[in-house]
């Protein structure tokens, strides 16, 4: 195949759709410049179009006039239409394609139509012939069958007078149509797959001269082609399409075969036609064995026989005389199909209606279920029976593959749905989306069987878009399922990044389940925190307002962040949990089925590892804490938290942070994460834009800081002996016994020494006399930062970039790194410019 036609495929293969020339390209492995110079050809041919501009779209160019007469060219048939097209456009010289299905359907008139688009869109001449064949006229007489198609040499045979051209000679530049091609005798049939594979064939009678022809072939058969046609005919014929019987066609279909058909016996007559409701009932409900044909006989008829009773009349009635009636006129441009005709839109109205009203009168599912069906049922019986085994099989496929909801065929009647369903699909546009009350009821009473419908629905209606009224669908699908949808309580969320890593972790565990405990959402790798935010609050938005609380899982990010997010769109209790993994998300789920406490939930996710984070409440903690942050240290930090834990009561939640990160949430004024903080105690003087009481654990020390202490504590139920007991460790703990005691590995005398030196050498330096407790402070820090050095505790990851900002900082800074030259010589350390900004703060006030 040449390069332009292996373009040209790749278009025609995606008729439907417009393509830029990259997508072109990569789909036929050639660089964007060389694919758009030959784009460029077949513009220039007439055979695309395009549009757009930077990019460019590229896209078949068709308008399917001729198709356009055929009934269901844009529904039922659209699929055969598209392989038509394509066997008419397809180069050099099209695909020969065979049309099968029962007699009557339209075989022989699509085939027309197939030709008289080839003209349209200038593939054949406009002189081209449509030559047509029904071999089941020579059935008998093979022989003349043969001549008839291939023609013949003058005394080829007994009466063979003269040379005579067969069809396949006059077909030449057009098109062929052998109808009933299954009455070929094999002789037949192996000169036609002989014709098509070289264009030569010989007439009856021709032994040397080949007769050339360029001829496109159309074939029909009511039988099955594998056992009618040889298989070598079979794999010269490309394509194949199947034409449905009437009663197999969508119910708007027929009506508008009918209507057609009225339409064209109005004008053969010359008068209106006034058709009964029952009458059109009836023509609809056929099941005649010529299909389309045997109808427009039967409407025929019907219309000779009102003409023949009273030839004046105008219109002419046609079955019983009655208000509901359709009237055609003679001179109608378009066929127009009003469904009240047949009551599918009043029904669908008094459904809903009926609906409702059930609804405020509390009645039970079943009830309704019972109703919907009773006020349906004349309209399925207007409709073909069907297993509904595709409808079953879009259940299964988006519904219970992903959310574990399995229904048996004993719970719900497949077929009625997939007439409900297309009933829907009939009407969508004859109904006003007015029923939001409807909707509001429903959501309330049934908000997760609601949602987990919708889903399943936007694969039925046209484009995805759900319209109020469509909830009729709902109760005879969902009906069994209700109560255990309902029962779960909780809003549970996945959240991940990647095509399929969250709806993946959420098949399986709602599959094992089985039971719709999980939505799942797979975010682009580049997701925003923002964009996130919006998918769970879209999803809480159709959830009832009766849950429990909200559980959101997700794979990365933070923890903190998410919940703060997430906690402002939801007034409910939230718990997020970070690094999710399918194990978790199926100990939660199997935790929401057992229907366990939102807090029970939340401590078990506090569980699950070192390296999963859980947040269920706002800020620090969820009951009354005491914050302890230590600049000298997450040890100190810690030590402090057991000299509280063991001398207090324990109602207080003691809770150790680090010292950067206190002081960046400080920075960031947000109240709420100190909301059940009854204080913060550290070891040093924190200036803070919130009203959080700050103690500095050194002015303990001193008589007036040891009272706020106890003060402090007493206000929050701490006993005076206990507090007492608590500030005597203290000050043991923050003493030169207390530093000795700490340091694990150096020598502490040497170490002391050496701290002690250096305090002196500030005081000297900047000619100030240190108070005891700022000396005592000043001890504790530079004693552990040194020790913290030398066992490398904290990573060169882990270090801090601090720019003096000050004048009087940068001197301090200078003169800091001429003071601890020696130490970090002889313990060959390096000391960071952020343990010197800690001690600036230290000393600050007093130089």
């Amino acid at each position: 195949m040449r390069t332009i036609e292996r373009i040209y495929q790749v278009l025609m293969n995606n008729a439907s759709q417009k393509l830029t020339t990259k997508e072109v390209a990569e789909e036929v492995g050639l660089t964007r410049g060389d694919v758009s110079s030959y784009l460029a050809k077949l513009l220039n041919q007439g055979k695309i179009s395009k549009t757009g501009t930077r990019p460019f779209y590229w896209q078949v160019k068709s308008d399917d006039i001729q198709f356009k007469k055929m009934i269901g060219y844009d529904g039922s048939l659209k699929d055969v239409i598209k392989r038509c097209q394509e066997a008419i456009l397809y180069p050099p010289n099209g695909m020969s394609l065979l049309i099968t299905g029962p007699s009557g359907v339209g075989k022989s008139f699509l085939a027309r139509l197939i030709f008289e688009e080839a003209k349209c869109q200038k593939i054949i001449p406009e002189n081209a012939k449509f030559i047509v064949l029904n071999a089941a006229d020579y059935a008998n007489n093979p022989e003349i069958l043969s001549s008839v198609l291939f023609g013949y040499k003058k005394g080829a045979f007994t009466g063979a007078d003269q040379d005579s051209l067969g069809l396949v000679d006059q077909a030449d530049n057009g098109y062929l149509f052998l109808d009933e091609v299954h009455r070929l005798n094999h002789e037949s049939q192996e000169k036609l797959f002989s014709l098509i594979d070289s264009g030569k064939f010989y007439p009856l009678g021709e032994n040397e001269k080949a007769h050339c022809v360029k001829v496109r072939f159309l074939f029909a058969t009511t039988e099955r082609p594998e056992k009618a046609l040889l298989k070598t005919l079979l794999r010269r014929i490309q394509l194949q399409v199947d034409l449905p019987k009437y009663i197999d066609r969508p119910i708007n279909e027929r009506m508008q075969i009918i209507l057609q058909s009225f339409k064209n016996e109005a004008r053969t007559v010359h008068r209106k036609l006034e058709i009964s409701q029952k009458e059109l009932l009836n023509l609809v409900q056929e099941d005649l064995q010529g299909n389309v044909g045997s109808i427009q006989n039967k409407i025929k008829r019907l219309t000779a026989s009102a003409f023949a009773q009273n030839s004046t009349e105008n219109p002419l009635i046609i079955g019983e005389k009655q208000e509901n009636k359709l009237e055609i006129s003679d001179n109608i441009e378009e066929t127009y199909f009003d469904y009240n005709v047949i009551n599918f839109v009043s029904k669908i109205k008094s459904t809903l209606e009926n609906i409702k009203l059930y609804l405020e009168e509390s009645k039970s599912v079943e009830e309704q279920n019972l109703m919907i069906n009773d006020n349906l049922n004349e309209c399925f019986k207007l409709m073909p029976n069907t297993s509904g085994n595709e409808l079953k099989e879009l259940f299964d496929k988006n519904i219970s593959f992903r959310y574990g909801v399995k229904i048996s065929d004993k719970e719900v009647d497949w077929q009625k749905c997939s007439k409900i369903a297309e009933i829907i699909v009939s009407i969508y546009d004859q109904i006003d989306d007015k029923n939001a009350n409807l909707f509001d009821v429903l959501r309330v009473k049934y908000p997760r069987s609601l949602y987990l419908f919708n889903q399943f629905i936007k694969c039925i209606l046209p484009n995805g878009k759900i319209k109020d009224y469509a909830c009729v669908l709902f109760f005879p699908l969902f009906g069994s399922l209700i109560p255990k949808l309902e029962s779960i309580k909780y809003n549970a969320i996945l959240l991940a990044h990647g095509r399929q890593t969250a709806t993946s972790i959420q098949s399986v565990v709602n599959s094992l389940c089985c039971n719709y405990v999980f939505e799942a959402f797979d975010m682009p790798i580049n997701s925003s925190i923002e964009q996130i935010n919006n998918k769970v609050q879209q999803y809480l938005d159709q959830q009832g307002k009766n849950t429990v609380g909200t559980i959101v899982l997700f794979d990365m990010g933070s923890l903190n962040q998410m919940f703060t997010e997430i906690k402002a769109i939801s007034n409910q209790q939230l718990l997020v949990i970070n690094n999710i993994t399918t194990a978790m998300a199926l100990d939660v789920g199997i935790r929401i089925l057992q229907k366990q406490k939102f807090n029970e939930i939340a401590e078990a996710s506090t569980k699950y590892g070192q390296t999963t984070g859980a947040q269920y409440y706002q800020g620090f903690s969820n009951q009354k804490n005491i914050i302890v942050a230590c600049m000298s240290g997450d040890g100190v930090s810690r030590e402090i938290k057991q000299i509280m834990d063991k001398t207090l009561s324990g109602h207080l939640k003691v809770i150790t942070i680090d010292y950067k990160k206190l002081c960046s949430i400080l920075d960031q004024q947000d109240r709420l994460f100190f909301s059940n903080t009854e204080f913060v105690l550290t070891t040093t003087d924190i200036k803070n834009k919130i009203p959080i009481e700050i103690v500095d654990i050194y002015d303990v020390l001193d008589k007036n800081g040891a009272l706020h202490l106890t003060t402090l504590l007493e206000k929050s139920g701490e006993k005076l002996e206990q507090i007492k007991s608590m500030i005597e460790q203290f000050i043991r703990f923050f003493s030169i016994a207390g530093i000795r005691k700490r340091l694990q590995i150096l020598n502490p005398d040497i170490v002391i020494e050496e701290v002690q030196s250096i305090t002196k050498r500030y005081e000297k330096y900047y000619n100030v006399e240190l108070d005891e407790k700022t000396k005592l402070n000043l001890y504790t820090h530079i004693s552990l930062m040194i020790e913290r050095m030398v066992l490398a505790k904290r990573s060169s990851n882990d270090q801090v970039n601090v720019e003096p900002i000050s004048a009087k900082e940068e001197e301090f800074f200078v003169v800091s790194k001429n003071i601890f030259r020696s130490v970090e010589n002889k313990y060959n350390i390096s000391i960071e410019d952020y343990e010197i900004s800690l001690i600036y703060q230290l000393l600050s006030s007093n130089i």
